[in-house]
């Protein structure tokens, strides 16, 4: 509907008489490909329409137009600053104020390991403001252990992401996965409030230069021929390298530090690296390869 400006004016006042007359502003725009779940889905595909043209033509920008809408009806309102979250995007959506996440995930090791890329690639065409669901969306019980461990993971990865986040189809508050995860949740979560003034000031950098928060380490690094290779970590803002830990029970974690010339501290330890070399700290279920460049 929202490919039609008059439908979207529509579907606008449809939304202020339905929440935004009740002083609801920010907006979660979740199954916005749109979802097609119907038997027939292929056939519907095939056949159904927008205004720009049919779906297969179109149907991948949907989430364009989608936020859009929200979008120019939040500023019809007099609003000045706009943000939704959405389940799907398309090139040039960040104009729009929209957030991302990563989708429906599963509660696994391997769906961590993989959201470190796919945060990185989204962040590099240009949408800067992305999340997942910490713990994954489908699956987790709070009571078994390698879940739990999961959660605290996911939780040190995520507080490094631009928007830090949990959500879940299962209880998700944090006292139920025992107190050991519990406490290395806290430590985290403090840990990322008090980085708030240096966030800020990277997302002010992605506003002005587009230079997003997550980028690989060749981004800063492109003269290291090691940092090309390296896919499980990566820099948060300019002066960070997070190396999130992916696999269920690991103590220690071997990451790269870039830059030959670039001194580095570990967070947790204090102790001082050099760039250019591959190395191995602890990591206990609290602590993960956290480096500040100095």
């Amino acid at each position: 509907v929202s490919t039609q400006s008059t439908w979207g004016t529509y579907l606008w006042s449809q939304i202020r008489q339905g929440y935004y007359q009740y002083g609801i502003k920010i907006y979660w725009l979740d199954a916005s490909e749109p979802e097609i779940s119907t038997p027939d889905a292929a056939v519907a595909m095939q056949v159904s329409r927008f205004a720009a043209g049919t779906t297969q033509e179109v149907g991948m920008m949907f989430p364009y137009w989608h936020t859009r809408t929200f979008h120019d009806g939040l500023l019809s309102e007099g609003e000045t600053e706009v943000i939704m979250l959405t389940r799907s995007a398309w090139a040039g959506m960040q104009r729009w104020g929209a957030a991302l996440w990563s989708g429906d995930t599963s509660s696994h090791f391997t769906s961590l390991q993989v959201s470190i890329a796919a945060g990185l690639n989204i962040q590099m065409s240009g949408i800067a403001w992305w999340t997942t669901d910490i713990g994954g969306y489908a699956g987790g019980d709070p009571t078994n252990d390698t879940f739990r461990e999961l959660v605290v993971r996911w939780f040190q990865f995520g507080a490094f992401c631009p928007l830090f986040r949990q959500h879940g189809a299962r209880p998700t508050e944090i006292w139920l996965l025992g107190n050991e995860s519990y406490n290395a949740i806290v430590e985290v979560m403090s840990l990322r409030a008090s980085l708030k003034p240096y966030i800020l000031a990277a997302m002010r950098e992605v506003s002005e230069t587009g230079f997003p928060v997550n980028r690989p380490l060749w981004f800063d690094y492109p003269d290291d021929p090691l940092a090309w290779g390296i896919t499980g970590a990566f820099l948060f803002g300019r002066d960070y390298l997070v190396s999130p830990v992916t696999e269920m029970g690991a103590r220690q974690w071997t990451t790269y530090l870039p830059g030959r010339s670039t001194q580095w501290v570990h967070h947790y330890t204090g102790e001082h690296y050099v760039g250019g070399q591959f190395v191995t700290p602890p990591a206990p279920l609290h602590q993960f390869p956290l480096f500040r460049r100095v």
